[in-house]
């Protein structure tokens, strides 16, 4: 067993603990980050910020609802025998650390950098929902608004 199984299938199996895993580290990478967004919100901000009060209750249901949407996808191959299987729990994978890896960059002000990864991220997710699809169509839609959510923060990357 390599190791994206053992970490994919130990975060996945139970559907609390898989929307609790990146809710969490989400919280931790906030937190982590919260001086240092305070200096992003002193510049000039996009014409279509959001307030400050949606990002927290958004980005935490966006969390939740991924980690389900792996706990779905882990319920369709639990052994990851499939092609699906497999080529997803690397992308949900790869997708968690360039999704908690944004953040710094975005409030750091390294705009580049994090458009650059937000981008990446927005492809590997859709990459991820097209994997899921034939397996669990279910997880595939739930990761829908978090695309769309993904395209609103490279709107605010690039503004």
């Amino acid at each position: 067993m390599d190791l994206n199984y053992r970490v994919f299938t130990s975060i996945s199996q139970t559907w609390w603990i898989a929307g609790l895993v990146p809710t969490t580290f989400g919280w931790i990478t906030a937190g982590l980050n919260k001086n240092k967004m305070d200096r992003y919100k002193t510049r000039k901000q996009p014409k279509f910020q959001a307030p400050d009060y949606v990002f927290g209750p958004a980005w935490t249901i966006l969390y939740f609802a991924m980690g389900y949407a792996s706990h779905l996808a882990y319920q369709a191959d639990p052994l990851l025998i499939t092609n699906a299987g497999r080529k997803g729990a690397a992308l949900y994978l790869t997708q968690l650390a360039l999704n908690y890896s944004w953040m710094p960059l975005f409030c750091c002000q390294k705009p580049k950098l994090a458009l650059l990864n937000i981008g990446a991220l927005t492809g590997v997710v859709g990459w991820l929902a097209k994997t899921w699809w034939p397996i669990a169509p279910t997880a595939s839609k739930i990761l829908v608004p978090y695309l769309a959510w993904l395209a609103y923060a490279g709107y605010l990357v690039s503004a």
